[in-house]
């Protein structure tokens, strides 16, 4: 009776944990054009067709995006923040406004690798950072992937519906920028191609750029963050609310120039195609009217 006893107390605590523990994220699979399609009305994550290692999160708007991950971006690429430490509530509301900007417009997308994010989850651990309920979703997430454990391999990267200052044009040039991060992160014959080019301009062009990331807000002291977002604005955003050949003191003419350069010496792989093809359409997107 007693081994039945304790057997049945083992059976009841087991079944407690499995009922205790959170209920697995949702995680499609889905293709760019199939994300510019949708508006989500609540937080909807997504393996990236062409890559399983790039997670996409769309976010319901730029508010909840920035709750979940303006902490983040202020550690590992905002400048004049600290690289070793976790800014707090107080701190993180100083540094945003300090910018000029909100946490809506802190960054219109995100888009880390899975390092930074557990080096982030880390750091909140040591310092009794009390994080909101936006980044304890994405513990979560990344605790269901793997990704905060050594040697994990990914990257999410990040996009918000439209609605207010976000167009769904705007939207689509906000996803195709941040798709050239995620492949940077994941593919390492392309991360070293982006480094080789960067180091093949010129010093007046690479000072060029780095002026005007710079103006951006981004850390200019991180080498590796300035050709990660020189490779993302000059061929993946091609709208000139966010990058044209003026943001950098160049002609259209120099920048087709640098442009067809890059795209000729590409490695070939699922990125390649997208350098030059348009932007899926989006004239079936709608604003989701229940977006938070």
């Amino acid at each position: 009776m007693a081994g039945a006893a304790v057997l049945s107390l083992l059976t009841i605590g087991a079944a407690w944990a499995i009922l205790s523990r959170p209920a697995a994220i949702p995680i499609d699979i889905e293709t760019e054009a199939q994300i510019d399609a949708t508006q989500p009305c609540h937080i909807q994550v997504s393996y990236f067709a062409p890559d399983h290692a790039i997670v996409v999160i769309d976010f319901p708007s730029l508010l909840t995006q920035g709750l979940a991950l303006d902490r983040v971006a202020a550690l590992t690429e905002k400048a004049g923040l600290p690289r070793d430490r976790l800014l707090d509530d107080t701190a993180l509301r100083t540094a945003i406004a300090s910018h000029g900007d909100t946490v809506e417009s802190y960054y219109y997308g995100h888009d880390y690798p899975a390092a930074d994010l557990a080096e982030f989850f880390q750091l909140a651990a040591q310092e009794n950072i009390r994080l909101n309920p936006q980044e304890r979703w994405l513990k979560t997430l990344l605790t269901q992937l793997g990704w905060l454990k050594p040697g994990a391999n990914g990257a999410i990267i990040t996009l918000p519906a439209a609605g207010g200052a976000v167009t769904p044009e705007m939207r689509a040039v906000i996803l195709h920028h941040e798709i050239s991060h995620g492949a940077f992160y994941t593919n390492p014959a392309y991360r070293q191609y982006a480094v080789s080019f960067w180091y093949s301009l010129t010093a007046a062009d690479r000072d060029a750029f780095t002026s005007f990331l710079g103006r951006q807000g981004y850390d200019t002291n991180n080498t590796m963050l300035m050709l990660n977002e020189t490779q993302a604005y000059l061929i993946f955003t091609r709208d000139p609310r966010f990058f044209n050949a003026d943001a950098v003191g160049m002609t259209q003419a120099e920048i087709g120039q640098l442009r067809a350069g890059y795209i000729a010496g590409m490695p070939n792989f699922w990125l390649t195609p997208m350098a030059n093809a348009p932007l899926p359409s989006t004239a079936a997107a709608t604003a989701c009217l229940a977006a938070n």
